[in-house]
């Protein structure tokens, strides 16, 4: 009994075990193990004694017997729990690793050799992404409406305001007309592009019915084409057009830059001194050369070399008088275009020299009135100058201020901006450091607001629209900016771009959508922000959003 006895008592115990153990281990696995000891210690006690003279094995110690037998029940109890656990676990992955299979039977039987990850990638996965992800940009809210179908490589507001052109690296140039800029479609003039050639800028000419289009060609080097509406038959002169005119080239040049690609496309209305008002057109090489185009009639008018191994971009003044060039050189220079009494250009003069910067100059801008010149530089700083001087007499451009560049890197190293563009009233400066946007006082250079991630990819094109543009609330101020998104699309590495419009007019801000990608997800945003800033103190925002879409032809 000294040896039956404990053993008896033990499936008592290794019940209360067994009730103490969480479901998922299967406490019904403990209480049939100790159901079998029970049955085994029962027969044992009610068996007769062996009728053999001699015993089979040499007398056991009863305390080694005991714990004999516990090792054995405790490797079946193991061996029960760990079994029943791992097979949890393998049943767990099998249904993490095909959620979507489970949950979509029909993707699962029409394309059942797809591998899942792909399913990771799918559009309608990205598209809530990515609305998510632009709520985090900025506290606006982002919609998303379809009209690009690749990266938007520039932009361009008419005279007016009420025109905004987009060059896209699809070979289209697309004309919105902003008629209201909260409504929710919008109609657009679709130019397709000769083939061979793909679209690196975009300017108006005349008026918001023609555009010049700078146009990479594949076998290097660019052209330049400029697209005006077709004057309707005389059949059609009488009937009420529910479609925009169809565009025509009225004039094209090639090689215009021998092989050089066009950096930046600018264009504006002379109307300094003698000039009749004509759209001057001025595009800047990758090398050193610059050179001026008649709007109207396609014919070069100017050129000048900055000599400075490479340019960065090239701006002309709102009014058609001076062109600046930002250079491989901490030098800014400029040029006069004077004209002759009969409006025309007579020719390109050297004018001043801006001298301050410690680095090369990334980006620079004319102020409203053509009297000021703001440049961003890699030293750290930006620079506000006063090109309205007689340089004739030697009398040098000053520097008006100087603010730092409010952005640094992990390391604390002062970052630059890659672009600027002043507002129509002179007071507040847009300026973009990769996919970064910041608005900044000019008068204190303190910064205004920040959208941290305005787009998914570094911003390419930056552009207030010169006048008011109409909405649903009123007129308000628009500022237009353009990006390369990448994602990863289902098969192949996509390039998206993304363009938003900022609104300014009153206290609260709003946005909008104006524009999208055709064959992925956010390609083309616009804001409609309405807020005006007290230079000192910063406004609070409004959200709310309208759902944008574009009226397609």
């Amino acid at each position: 009994m000294s040896l039956i006895q404990p053993i008896y008592h033990f499936p008592v115990l290794t019940s209360n075990i067994s009730l103490s153990l969480n479901p998922p281990f299967h406490r019904h696995r403990v209480a049939a193990a100790a159901a079998v000891v029970t049955v085994i210690i029962s027969f044992i006690r009610r068996a007769p004694p062996i009728p053999f003279s001699a015993p089979l094995w040499p007398p056991m110690d009863p305390a080694i017997a005991i714990v004999v037998v516990s090792v054995l029940l405790g490797a079946f109890l193991a061996f029960a729990f760990f079994g029943s656990y791992f097979r949890k676990r393998r049943s767990d992955v099998r249904s993490i690793s095909k959620p979507e299979l489970q949950s979509d039977p029909k993707t699962r039987s029409s394309k059942p050799s797809q591998p899942i990850t792909k399913k990771h990638h799918s559009k309608p996965h990205s598209h809530a992404f990515d609305k998510d992800q632009n709520k985090r940009h900025h506290p606006l809210d982002v919609n998303t409406l379809k009209g690009h179908g690749d990266a938007v490589t520039g932009l361009c507001f008419s005279s007016d305001g009420r025109s905004l052109a987009t060059a896209c690296a699809d070979g289209v140039i697309r004309v919105f007309k902003l008629d209201d800029a909260s409504s929710k479609s919008f109609k657009f003039l679709r130019i397709n592009l000769p083939a061979g050639g793909s679209p690196v800028g975009v300017a108006f000419s005349d008026d918001a019915s023609s555009v010049v289009v700078a146009s990479q060609t594949v076998a290097g080097g660019c052209s330049l084409y400029m697209y005006g509406e077709e004057k309707p038959k005389e059949s059609e002169e009488n009937k009420q057009q529910s479609k925009l005119p169809l565009p025509e080239i009225k004039w094209e040049r090639h090689k215009v830059h021998d092989k050089r690609s066009i950096l930046t496309l600018f264009g504006t209305a002379a109307t300094y001194g003698s000039a009749d008002g004509s759209t001057i057109i001025a595009s800047c090489s990758e090398g050193t050369d610059i050179v001026l185009w008649h709007g109207k009639t396609g014919k070069e008018v100017g050129h000048v070399d900055t000599n400075q191994l490479k340019n960065n971009m090239a701006a002309i003044s709102p009014d058609g008088r001076f062109i600046a060039a930002a250079a491989f050189t901490a030098d800014v220079k400029v040029w006069e275009i004077v004209y002759s009494k009969d409006g025309s250009v007579k020719e390109v003069s050297k004018g001043m020299q801006l001298k301050g910067h410690k680095s090369a100059v990334t980006w620079l801008c004319f102020s409203p009135n053509s009297e000021q010149i703001i440049t961003a530089s890699k030293d750290g700083s930006i620079r506000i100058w006063n090109i309205n001087v007689r340089y004739q007499l030697d009398e040098d451009p000053k520097t008006l201020k100087v603010f730092p560049i409010p952005l640094h890197d992990s390391k604390g190293a002062t970052l630059h901006y890659d672009r600027l563009s002043i507002s129509p009233d002179g007071r507040i400066l847009a300026a973009t450091h990769g996919s970064k946007l910041q608005w900044l006082c000019v008068e204190t250079g303190k910064v205004l607001d920040t959208a941290e991630k305005a787009h998914d990819g570094d911003i390419t094109c930056i552009s207030w629209a010169p006048k008011d543009v109409p909405t649903g609330d009123g007129q308000v101020l628009l500022l237009a900016t353009a990006s390369v998104d990448k994602k990863n699309g289902a098969i192949n590495n996509v390039e998206d771009a993304t363009m938003r419009v900022l609104a300014i007019r009153g206290r609260n801000l709003k946005r909008i959508t104006l524009g999208s990608i055709e064959k992925t997800d956010s390609l083309c945003f616009a804001w409609v922000a309405q807020f005006f800033w007290d230079f000192g103190d910063q406004t609070s925002y409004t959200k709310s959003e309208w759902l944008v879409s574009v009226e397609r032809k």
